[in-house]
């Protein structure tokens, strides 16, 4: 049986390395037809940026990772596994890198890798991963839908999304996912048990993760005058949406050009100079999280040669 799926494994992992291959050479060229034919008004647009909040907003993606790492401690600590909020955050930022792998596991395998090299089992890392893969967009959905509602721009045709909402929050719940999990687990002799109680601190977790993140967002968006028209609510409305789209677009990696194309989308589809406009400035916002990843990563790696050494036993 395992013979005859692997063919069929290897075919879907080659059909899926084209389709990405292409589509980043598609976006590849997109981004060189804007340079070539927008190239005087995206310069004008970066040289009027407020540099000031575009550092503040840098500084702020910082409080992103511990965000992160809070979510991994809040999971392993339900699933019976203690770790220190420093220890995962350290692991997140030494993580980074990953990111940039055009596979979607790659982030959170790097971190399984990471923090199982520290001991802790990976049933429960492999777990937790799962549970942020799911609760994470479920939750940028339904407060990136709210937001819009209220402030008044929620698309009629976001019915889809309501509906992705509804399966990801049942299939993540402790009711159903969390039944699954724990029967698997027991036939291995694992002991995994996902409460309400616990369910509950994840989610509100993600939600403090999400307006954080909508908040850094907004930071960056204040530093260019083409965006002081946009609301507050719908952007980050907006905003949220979008990474849960990107999120769940398995061909792009990171989400990368699909995230930018729905906050266009959703911001500013009846308007071709704001739309070409936005849709530099959401890419530039790639830029400050890749110099934050740099810079966090760089920063974990010399943490952790550090503490190498210092628990090496003298020579």
């Amino acid at each position: 049986m395992e013979a005859d799926q692997t063919p069929a494994a290897t075919s879907r992992k080659r059909i899926a390395s084209v389709a990405r291959g292409l589509y980043l050479a598609a976006l590849a060229a997109a981004v060189v037809w804007l340079a070539a034919t927008r190239g005087d008004e995206v310069a004008e647009l970066l040289e009027r940026a407020r540099l000031p909040l575009i550092a503040v907003a840098l500084a702020a993606t910082f409080g992103l990772i511990f965000l992160t790492a809070r979510f991994w401690v809040l999971s392993l600590r339900m699933l019976g596994h203690r770790t220190t909020l420093g220890e995962v955050a350290l692991a997140t930022a030494r993580a980074l890198p990953a990111r940039y792998v055009p596979v979607g596991v790659s982030f959170p395998a790097a971190r399984v890798a990471l923090l199982r090299s520290r001991g802790l089992d990976v049933a429960p890392l492999m777990v937790t991963a799962g549970l942020e893969m799911v609760i994470r967009p479920a939750v940028a959905l339904a407060l990136g839908m709210a937001l819009l509602a209220v402030s008044g721009s929620l698309p009629v045709g976001m019915a889809w999304a309501a509906a992705v909402l509804a399966v990801a929050v049942v299939a993540a719940s402790p009711a159903v996912g969390g039944r699954i999990l724990s029967r698997l687990a027991e036939r291995r002799g694992i002991n995994l048990n996902i409460t309400w109680n616990g369910y509950a601190k994840l989610a509100a977790t993600d939600t403090a993760y999400w307006i954080a993140g909508a908040a850094t967002f907004i930071i960056y968006l204040r530093a260019f005058p083409a965006a002081d028209s946009l609301g507050t609510l719908q952007v980050a409305g907006a905003f949220m949406v979008a990474w849960a789209v990107g999120f769940i677009t398995v061909f792009a990696p990171q989400g990368l050009g699909v995230t930018e194309v729905s906050l266009v989308a959703l911001l500013a589809a009846n308007n071709d100079d704001t739309a070409i406009a936005l849709a530099v400035l959401f890419g530039g916002y790639r830029l400050v999280q890749a110099a934050r990843d740099l810079l966090a990563a760089a920063t974990a790696e010399l943490i952790a040669k550090r503490q190498t050494q210092q628990t090496a036993p003298p020579q």
